[in-house]
């Protein structure tokens, strides 16, 4: 008869995200406390903003001076494109005007100038003005939204609906860059993670149907494999699947919860057997006792298969046959240091 093997893992929410600050600055505002319940957009975390404000305030001034910058530079470029020289006719009272009638063409004709490539280089130098006004404006604009995102970045909204399952900080507190926030889920809808040995990825597939053992109660819930990892753990030669479980079960994030799955692999008679009176209970976790040569006491975590009728427990993992455990041990039994 083929086995069956019961795996440990928790129960996790399907969706989960971990908000850390992405800016330095003290906390200002802190939506709630473990177990509040939030919409989608909500405000969960925010820092003040003042410094931030007082920056783009005065980036607003810098680009009210760079556009005005801007507007000269084209009024300047217009100004000698319609009237060249027009500063020095004004301050002369037009005499360069009316000698240049005469002079200018005299000097091209003597070598000594050439009116068009004067103009030209007048004309060109107020464009280059107008160039370097418009980019004045350009990174004006650009340091305005810049902080914009700063500004933003001090505000942690929520990602969907969900509770806060774990808050990091509280209001005065100063937070720097990557530093946790809060830790926010939706726990409509939840799902058991669990480490499965490689040699069993072959009775199982995206899709297909599970039993598992939730911590306290008594009957078995169907469940559904949702996803397997891609990548083993080289360690420990298991990879991470995720089962989703049924809605409307009552269960949280963090209770211990067992997968029971077929082990082709694996005869009952072939497992050590104990007595179901010498497991103990460690976080949700089964252990034994088990008694070295020295006497001394060491606690083995276990994983158990199918616990029969007869009292008796079948071991996958954690003792091998032969090894001594103690059968019925006390409240006040404690492994040796």
């Amino acid at each position: 008869m083929e086995g069956v093997v019961r795996l440990g893992g928790s129960v996790v929410p399907k969706k989960i995200v971990n908000l850390t600050a992405q800016m330095p600055g003290d906390v200002n505002f802190v939506a709630g406390s473990e177990g509040d319940a939030f919409k989608s957009g909500a405000v969960l975390v925010a820092l003040d903003k003042k410094s931030l404000m007082a920056k783009r305030q005065q980036a607003l001034s810098q680009l009210a001076s760079a556009e005005a910058g801007y507007r000269n530079a084209r009024v300047q470029y217009n100004q000698e494109l319609v009237n060249p020289n027009s500063q020095g006719n004004q301050m002369l009272g037009g005499a360069p005007g009316m000698f240049s009638t005469f002079s200018d063409p005299a000097r091209s004709m003597m070598g000594q100038g050439d009116q068009r490539v004067e103009r030209n280089s007048n004309l060109y130098a107020r464009g280059v003005g107008i160039e370097t006004a418009n980019n004045s404006v350009m990174q004006a604009k650009a340091a305005i939204r810049e902080l914009d995102e700063a500004l933003q970045n001090t505000i942690s909204y929520a990602p969907f609906d969900g509770v806060i399952l774990k808050k990091m900080v509280e209001k005065g507190d100063i937070v720097q860059p990557g530093m946790p926030l809060i830790n926010f889920a939706n726990i409509t809808s939840l799902q058991i993670r669990v480490d499965v040995p490689t040699r069993l990825l072959k009775v199982i597939k995206t899709g297909s149907k599970a039993q598992a053992q939730l911590d306290g109660e008594a009957n078995p819930v169907p469940v559904v494999v949702d996803r397997i990892f891609p990548m083993a753990d080289a360690g420990g030669h298991t990879t991470t699947v995720k089962f989703a479980l049924p809605s409307g079960i009552k269960a949280h994030s963090g209770m211990y919860a067992e997968i029971i799955l077929p082990d082709p692999g694996s005869r009952h008679s072939a497992l050590p057997t104990i007595p179901e009176s010498a497991i103990v209970w460690r976080c949700s976790l089964p252990a034994v006792f088990q008694m070295r040569e020295n006497g001394t006491l060491r606690l083995r975590l276990i994983r158990v298969d199918e616990m029969p009728a007869n009292g008796m427990v079948n071991v996958i993992s954690g003792i091998k046959a032969g090894d001594k455990i103690l059968a019925e041990p006390g409240p006040n039994t404690r492994a040796s240091r």
